[in-house]
């Protein structure tokens, strides 16, 4: 088919409300202009054709206003919509048949469709109206895998996860590898990408130090990444800095230049990749790196002082840095390291987090999402360059009930046939 005629005739509390505007130049210029002046809405990204789109939605919109015509026809338009998770609007040509506009009107994703155009001043209120509610009844953080069966699916979008906490020596880098090498073994296409300086990924996953980050720094393109890259199993790896005057170099870039953390995520997606997870330090370009995600996976420790450092980094980035990201407050998980002895219990640890949060004036804190237990054999396995994921079920589990959250679908069991263990400049394959 194709777009052709048819035979038959804000309050101040809320954080403004995302819009992605995709259509002719014209017409998204048009829009925007009508939207600008709303406080209640934040325009985050314009797409011109449909390929556009889809790398423009990892940016996680809350709305999208949707001219159909940047889709040769009704079918790429419907296949596209069942993976969308905004509100979307969609505007049809004027002389479209009713019946084709109704059929789009019953898929879940589209709360209104329009012939010719829309007027937006009177769809504002509707549009706002629709985003709160998705909000409101959102997850902690939406799958997007769906369908399918052990190794079968279809990526919904597209999931770019900052690891990151203010509070050090949490477990930011354990996790991030382990929850990057889950993705990978559902059958996503999956990057993990080292921001520390040194970073330690390469010793934890077995990998050397180069070719890191910087490779890709100095040729930011996608032939520079695809250079940079090394492998563990199925997971694509982009290792860190080699020290931190090189961290501090790039943490001095401006977010929107060429080699930027925001950059590097938009050039993975063009390549393809569906889960993109970025192990963030506490400080230096973690900025950037909370600006390129649609996904914060706050990491802590069961203590009063992780608890305050959590809210801090909260509040950091659903008040203070609102504006500047893409992560909604319902895209925040927060998940506790069991490192250290005498710790609170989850519940204590939530209850003195939420409390803290609401003398903030924050309407509370993000449930926690998993608890993972200390595990000896974990930091055993990473001394000898051995994926954490593989060092224990214990360990494995609560991971792979992240991994469920952040990406739905089924694992598909599928595991190395051969591992690497290091033992100084000795290596033992087995298996």
């Amino acid at each position: 088919m194709s777009w052709t005629r048819s035979s038959s005739s804000s309050n101040g509390q809320q954080a403004p409300v995302t819009v992605l505007l995709a259509g002719a130049v014209e017409k998204t210029t048009a829009w925007y202009a009508a939207l600008q002046g709303d406080a209640r809405f934040r325009v985050v990204s314009f797409a011109t054709d449909a390929q556009d789109l889809q790398v423009k939605l990892a940016s996680g919109p809350e709305v999208v206003l949707l001219d159909v015509t940047i889709y040769p026809g009704p079918d790429d338009l419907r296949q596209a919509l069942t993976a969308m998770s905004a509100a979307v609007y969609l505007v049809f040509p004027p002389d479209i048949a009713n019946e084709v506009v109704e059929e789009f009107r019953q898929i879940p994703a589209v709360k209104a469709a329009f012939r010719g155009d829309v007027n937006l001043v009177e769809l504002a209120g509707r549009m706002y109206a629709d985003a709160l509610a998705l909000r409101r009844q959102a997850p902690a953080a939406a799958p997007l895998w769906t369908g399918g069966g052990p190794g079968r699916g279809s990526v919904t979008g597209l999931r770019i996860v900052a690891v990151w906490n203010r509070c050090g020596g949490a477990g930011r880098s354990t996790l991030a590898a382990a929850l990057a090498l889950a993705a990978a073994r559902k059958g996503l296409k999956s990057l993990l990408v080292g921001l520390g300086a040194p970073d330690v990924l390469p010793l934890h996953l077995g990998l050397e130090p180069e070719p890191n980050i910087e490779t890709w720094i100095q040729n930011p393109t996608q032939d520079g990444l695809q250079a940079a890259l090394q492998k563990v199993g199925d997971l694509d790896v982009l290792a860190g800095f080699r020290d931190v005057l090189a961290e501090a170099k790039a943490a001095n870039l401006p977010k929107d230049h060429k080699s930027a953390i925001p950059a590097l995520a938009t050039t993975a997606a063009y390549m393809g990749y569906a889960a993109i997870l970025l192990d963030t330090p506490v400080g230096g370009v973690a900025p950037q790196a909370i600006a390129a995600a649609n996904t914060l996976m706050l990491v802590a420790r069961p203590t009063l002082a992780d608890a305050w450092a959590s809210v801090e980094a909260y509040r950091t980035v659903v008040q203070r840095a609102a504006g500047q990201h893409r992560i909604p407050p319902g895209n925040v998980v927060v998940v506790l390291n069991q490192r250290v002895g005498g710790q609170l219990t989850t519940d204590e640890w939530h209850q003195a987090a939420d409390t803290a949060a609401r003398n903030l004036g924050m309407p509370g804190f993000p449930p926690v999402a998993t608890v993972i237990p200390y595990v000896a054999e974990v930091p055993l396995a990473q001394d000898q360059g051995r994926a954490a994921l593989d060092a224990s079920d214990e360990f494995a589990r609560p991971v792979l009930h992240l991994a469920d959250m952040l990406f739905g679908g089924e694992r598909t069991g599928k595991k190395p046939e051969g591992k690497v263990w290091k033992f100084g400049f000795i290596k033992v394959r087995k298996g």
